[in-house]
């Protein structure tokens, strides 16, 4: 028999490429289908992305409601407020514990009612699966599984003490959300695939284990004594071969955690990509602002920029890794968020805080080539600027998003934030550098840093359409084109025009700025901003153009 054994490896490798082009056959045809009938589905490369719908480009300019809102008598107040903030999709929960209230038996009732109201209200939806984590916890778990530790092992610590979360090794909790979780895309699939309405689900939220650095369950502890699996020594660059403390030593807990945490919701999300493969993300307690302490001061093993190569590895039908963020900082926010802006991983803001500051880090994701930007907790009493700063800005960029997500996509837009006490911010495209300056004077030079008692809500767009055409968008800031050529030519802004793109994308002109409009540069509103389309003229002086005739 040994003769034979290189013909049935030989045979076994073919098979075996066989079976790898067959799925790489199924992936294209998949994508190919997703495209052709308008699924939502994710478009990207070199670190710049974007969503399609119904074969459009669709930015994100999303709310989400409070944790406890999607039921019927939080609905109306949530709906007035979605519609003053001028979105284009809503984010709402959906509860495991309310979802199967006993084994086996689903109630639609509550996801029904946010679609139908999604519908009436003229926006997409973004679904939150609330189910094995909330927040680092086992909040919304359903009362029959809490009540039976037994079969659905909690989570515990060192001194194995059951905590508020259940075990990232509990196979019957892993296959009970399994379940749910398929019952929950297999009734979108049959709800909604021909309208769409839903276009992302986020899994779980801000997974993670608080209370503890890692799981101290007997399966755990024998897992964690055991071999670290290959692919993790690969994607960890580690070339020995041990268990996790001899590999890792003291970053051992959480690296194990993010391996436990990301292998359990990979199997979740898997099973719902089964049945109807939507986008789906994990959104992330960040590990930023001088957080330390894993398991205290964020959860543990949830998807951290440190833990990112991990969860990517190991959470493949994951197709996002979000971020929540709740800074009015700029700097804070891009330490934050841009450790997510990666070729395996489109820019996501999954929730940040309904300020009036926040209002810039739209501009931000857009520039940047994200797929979007979410507010949180809008249904909150007492946000009324922050609600009406918001809805100004969706009304002026909804009609600019795909003229904006395309430029985005080939590097062509920049955001010029405002932060007090920083130098005016700059951009160059080509021979033009762009500056936006703030707390400007009409008849005076442009400061030359944002005064430190500005409000932080000079924000502005700016897109380069072609060589001489800009479109520039935004609110309270001054902008201006200053010409990198000095070689004695013409070099000037010729034309500027108000208005905003139809819904065939053709820009109509509402009136032409000049004079006092444009003396001093382009003076963007205070409260609600505008769009200009700005043309540049480059002629080069007589002496260039004699040098490049031919």
């Amino acid at each position: 028999m040994r003769r034979n054994e290189p013909k049935f490896s030989l045979l076994y490798a073919l098979q075996l490429l066989l079976r790898a082009a067959s799925m790489i056959l199924i992936f294209v045809a998949s994508a190919q289908s997703a495209s052709a009938d308008g699924m939502p589905h994710i478009i990207g490369k070199d670190g710049h992305f974007h969503l399609e719908i119904d074969g459009k480009p669709f930015f994100v300019l999303a709310a989400q409601m409070h944790n406890s809102s999607a039921f019927s008598s939080s609905l109306p107040a949530f709906w007035n407020t979605a519609d003053r903030l001028h979105i284009n999709t809503v984010q709402a929960p959906v509860y495991w514990e309310t979802f199967e209230p006993s084994p086996g038996r689903y109630d639609f009732s509550m996801v029904n009612q946010l679609i139908d109201g999604a519908r009436t209200h003229h926006v997409r939806l973004i679904l939150l699966w609330f189910g094995t984590w909330k927040n680092g916890a086992g909040h919304y778990v359903p009362l029959w599984i809490k009540r039976n530790p037994q079969i659905y092992p909690r989570l515990e610590n060192a001194d194995h003490l059951p905590l508020d979360g259940m075990s990232p090794f509990g196979e019957q909790t892993l296959a009970c959300d399994k379940a749910a979780f398929k019952a929950l895309m297999t009734h979108l699939r049959e709800r909604d695939a021909d309208r769409h309405t839903v276009i992302m689900v986020q899994v779980e939220n801000e997974p993670g284990l608080l209370g503890t650095v890692r799981d101290h369950t007997t399966t755990a502890d024998r897992a964690f004594d055991a071999p670290v699996p290959a692919d993790v020594l690969s994607v960890t660059k580690q070339l020995r071969h041990g268990n996790w403390s001899a590999i890792f030593g003291s970053q051992a807990p959480e690296i194990f955690s993010a391996w436990a945490v990301s292998r359990y919701i990979n199997q979740v999300a898997e099973a719902g990509r089964a049945v109807y493969p939507l986008p789906l993300y994990v959104n992330a307690w960040l590990h930023y602002r001088g957080l330390k302490d894993a398991g205290t001061d964020f959860p543990s093993g949830g998807a951290t920029y440190d833990m990112l190569n991990i969860w990517k590895s190991q959470s493949p039908a994951i197709s996002i890794i979000g971020t929540d963020s709740y800074t009015n900082n700029l700097e804070q926010f891009h330490g934050g968020v841009l450790p997510y802006q990666r070729k395996d991983n489109a820019p996501w803001l999954s929730e940040s805080g309904i300020t009036v500051p926040n209002a810039r880090w739209t501009y931000d994701l857009i520039a940047r080539g994200g797929i979007g930007a979410s507010v949180f907790g809008v249904d909150d009493p007492d946000h009324d600027e922050a609600i009406a700063t918001h809805g100004l800005d969706n009304i002026l960029l909804t009609p600019l998003v795909p003229t904006l997500v395309m430029a985005a996509s080939s590097g062509n837009v920049a955001a010029l934030l405002e932060e007090r006490g920083r130098p005016s911010p700059t951009h160059i495209f080509g021979n033009w550098m762009v500056r936006a300056a703030f707390g400007a004077s009409w008849g005076l030079p442009d400061p030359t840093e944002s005064p430190f008692d500005s409000q932080e809500t000079g924000r502005a767009l700016v897109v380069r359409l072609d060589d001489t055409h800009f479109l520039v968008a935004g609110t309270n800031a001054r902008i201006n084109f200053l010409s990198q050529n000095h070689d004695g030519g013409i070099h000037e802004v010729v034309r500027v025009e108000e208005g905003t793109y139809d819904a065939h994308d053709k820009w109509h002109a509402e009136r032409i700025w000049n004079g006092d409009e444009t003396d001093y540069g382009m003076s963007l509103p205070a409260k609600n901003g505008t769009a200009l389309q700005v043309e540049v003229l480059d002629i080069p002086s007589n002496s260039q153009r004699h040098t490049m005739s031919p």
